[in-house]
Formats: C-alpha cells, sequence, structure tokens
C-alpha cells in the first residue's frame, strides 16, 4: 500500500486556515441546521392550527399532498418548519407558534 502525502509548502498555518474556514463554517451549518430541526407528533400538529384540526383532518391533508410526513420507526412527525409553508396552502387556517 502506498502512502499519500500532501506537501504544502509556502503557506503560513495562518493561511491554511483561512483557506479551510469557509468550508467549515459552511458544514457546521448545514449539521447545525439539521438538528434544529423540531419533530412533532400528529397530536402536537393538530394543537398548532388555529382553529384546531383533527387528526382525520391531518391523516387526509397528509394523503393529499398538503402536508408531508415522516416516519421514523414506524411513528409518524411531522416537521416544525413545514407547518409554515403549508400554511400557504391552507389559507384558512393560522399557527400558535
Amino acid at each position: 500500500m502506498k502512502n499519500s502525502q500532501i506537501i504544502i509548502s509556502g503557506l503560513t498555518p495562518d493561511d491554511l486556515v483561512e483557506l479551510f474556514r469557509p468550508m467549515i463554517q459552511e458544514e457546521v451549518n448545514r449539521i447545525k441546521g439539521d438538528q434544529e430541526e423540531k419533530l412533532l407528533s400528529p397530536a402536537e400538529k393538530c394543537k398548532m392550527f388555529q382553529p384546531s384540526i383533527s387528526k382525520v383532518t391531518l391523516a387526509s391533508w397528509t394523503k393529499q399532498g398538503l402536508i408531508n410526513d415522516h416516519r421514523i420507526g414506524g411513528r409518524v412527525y411531522y416537521k416544525q418548519s413545514e407547518i409554515l409553508s403549508s400554511l400557504q396552502t391552507l389559507k384558512k387556517y393560522k399557527t400558535v407558534l
């Protein structure tokens, strides 16, 4: 097996840090954004609408494609960020945030 080496000459350690800083910051922001996404149960999601909706209505909207669901381990969850985007389609309802 061959050893791979990268030799960098002409760069100071500070220059090297400045080259990698944007890539590292972008990756940290991506990971942080993924972790902050809050998942809601169907019951929690129903309570967030004003006037409140039933689980049957929520299931119907999901089937129609108005709201996206996410299944994890056999359970159904909804992303909080998708509540806001669904409000554009469901103009009669508001969210209680």
